[in-house]
This record gives structure tokens, sequence and C-alpha cells, in this order.
């Protein structure tokens, strides 16, 4: 990722200055990297292929926020499951158990914070595992690495 550092610390990146990335087969760009922001935050923008997205999980070190940007998702945030289309935000404290899928009939994009960073980190080491014939044991040690936890209840 190429970014430009401001005067006092600040950070500006270009979208043709971010890290495309494809953990999972799906097309991300890493916008702010944990690395650029010292840690503090990451910024991702997800796009999601119709009936797209991740099954229930949690992050126990983690807050999360999704802003759609383009396309309809079904979100479920502890026992609350909603569909919700662009202009929708979305805050995930820690611990809440949530999933989302595209359930459009085009492609969905959102961008999503983590804070502290880290996200970026976890795809990036999955999409790195692309063609190396990893298996379902890696992704769960990488997961459980990264603070993605994926309850067999909830």
């Amino acid at each position: 990722m190429s970014t430009e550092q401001m005067t006092g610390g600040g950070i500006i990146v270009t979208p043709d200055e971010a890290t495309p990335i494809q953990p999972f087969g799906l097309d991300m760009r890493v916008l702010l990297s944990s690395e650029a922001t010292g840690g503090t935050i990451s910024v991702i923008m997800a796009s999601h292929k119709p009936g797209e997205g991740p099954p229930d999980h949690l992050h126990h070190m983690q807050e999360e926020c999704f802003f759609i940007v383009e396309g309809t998702y079904e979100l479920t945030a502890g026992d609350v499951t909603r569909t919700v289309g662009p202009g929708t935000i979305v805050y995930l404290p820690r611990g809440v158990v949530h999933r989302f899928k595209n359930v459009g009939t085009t492609i969905a994009r959102m961008l999503d914070w983590s804070v502290p960073g880290g996200q970026d980190r976890y795809f990036t080491e999955i999409s790195n595992l692309a063609g190396t014939g990893f298996t379902g044991a890696n992704i769960a040690e990488i997961s459980e690495k990264h603070d993605t936890h994926f309850p067999t209840s909830h």
C-alpha cells in the first residue's frame, strides 16, 4: 500500500494506492492498514457477490463498524437481523456474534473499520495462503491468531 504521511501523522490513501487482497476468493482493498496507523485502526473496502458472506463470528478484542456503500445485505448482530442497503452504518462492539450476506442480485460493497486495527492482517494472511493447499486447520489457526472466532452456537 502506498500512503502519504501528513505533518502531524495523518495519512492519505487514494483508491489506486489501496492494497488489493483476495481472501477466500473475495475482492478486498486495504485502505488503511494496521501497520500504517500504528495498530489504531484498519479500514477495508470489501466486495461480495450475490450469496457471499461470512458465517457467525465474533471478535473479543476488536470493535467493528460497517458502512454499506452499494448493494443489499442481510445482517445479523446478536439476536437482530435486518436487510440493509447503501448509507447504512452498523456498529459492533466486542463480543457480539454477527454475520452478513449479500442478498441482492449484484455485487455489494461495504467499508469495514476495525478498532484496534487487525482485520487487514487476518485477511492478508488468508489471501497469502491461496494456491498453497491450505486446510480448514490452517484457517482455524489464523482466525484464532487474529481474534476471529466462530462459535458453534450463540
